[in-house]
């Protein structure tokens, strides 16, 4: 139960960090926000190109601060957590890794998109096996009671 719970918290605290810094982003650095979504440099994008890409990109990294918040929230009661953290590890591994496979086609450095399938692969299994390993102890029951 301890390792979901430091899961919890150090996956959230990324997310809020992240999620809380691409917002600022796009608020007050919008070409510099959808430079770093379009791997090109500022000021390579025409308006509507950063409008299109700020109105795309914001709801993801509006949802890693929402997704952020409550884990961090649930780290303190992990054992109600198991609906969250599958949320977390689908959303890592059905929706990011393949954002960043598309990357490698569309533009990403190989490196950076090494990278990010990496740590989305890490935070996505990671999430899982834990979850597994608090099955034994009751997690899965308690998401749901």
């Amino acid at each position: 139960m301890k390792g979901l719970a430091w899961w919890l918290r150090v996956v959230g605290a990324l997310y809020v960090l992240e999620g809380g810094g691409l917002t600022l982003m796009a608020l007050f650095a919008p070409d510099q926000f959808a430079a770093t979504w379009a791997s090109t440099a500022v000021g390579a994008l025409d308006e509507v190109a950063v409008r299109g890409t700020l109105m795309a990109g914001l709801p993801g990294v509006l949802t890693w601060l929402l997704l952020g918040v409550l884990m961090l929230g649930f780290s303190r009661k992990p054992a109600r957590a198991g609906l969250l953290v599958m949320i977390v590890a689908a959303w890592e591994l059905f929706v990011w890794v393949p954002v960043d496979l598309m990357g490698v086609f569309n533009g990403f450095a190989d490196g950076r998109a090494a990278a990010l399938i990496a740590i989305h692969l890490v935070i996505g299994v990671s999430g899982l096996l834990l979850l597994r390993r608090g099955n034994s102890t009751g997690v899965a029951e308690a998401a749901y009671s």
